[in-house]
């Protein structure tokens, strides 16, 4: 009689743990073709670099920091695309790391409102792209930010 009530016990558990089936992951990056609007985006800059940076969606606040160098007397823009994100991001660039005290923002997406947006900035020194992901309770779903970085050659230079 135990033998039979472990063996039905094992069974029910087996059975219940087979039909749990996770949720999957939503993913909304769709980082190739998304890219591609973005280079289209620089002109008439030339194409530098990119970096796709992707979320997972968490029930608490998520902080990205990326360092990007800039050579001194070049031109640059910096195109972003939040199309592969299922919720808002903030996007800040400052001109310091996030431990200095002294750090300036130089630009928010907080006041944009389309999903491809650029910033030129004004002097070509190290620059810092803060990502600030908000904390939600719908923890299945990734996304990305695509960050493509261009600059315009000399030759572009001395005739504008």
């Amino acid at each position: 009689m135990k033998k039979a009530a472990l063996l039905l016990l094992a069974l029910v558990s087996v059975i219940g743990l087979t039909s749990q089936v996770p949720t999957p992951v939503q993913d909304f990056c769709k980082s190739s073709e998304t890219r591609k609007k973005c280079k289209e985006l620089l002109k008439p800059y030339k194409y530098d670099a990119s970096k796709v940076s992707k979320f997972t969606f968490r029930n608490k606040v998520q902080k990205k920091e990326i360092e990007i160098p800039l050579y001194i007397g070049e031109k640059y823009q910096f195109v972003f695309s939040t199309e592969g994100l299922p919720q808002p991001v903030d996007i800040e660039i400052y001109d310091k790391k996030s431990t200095s005290k002294k750090r300036k923002l130089l630009f928010s997406n907080k006041e944009v409102a389309d999903e491809e947006f650029t910033f030129q900035p004004d002097k070509s020194r190290k620059l810092y792209i803060n990502y600030t992901v908000p904390a939600t309770n719908d923890t299945i779903k990734k996304g990305c930010v695509i960050f493509v970085l261009g600059y315009q050659p000399k030759s572009l230079l001395k005739k504008g």
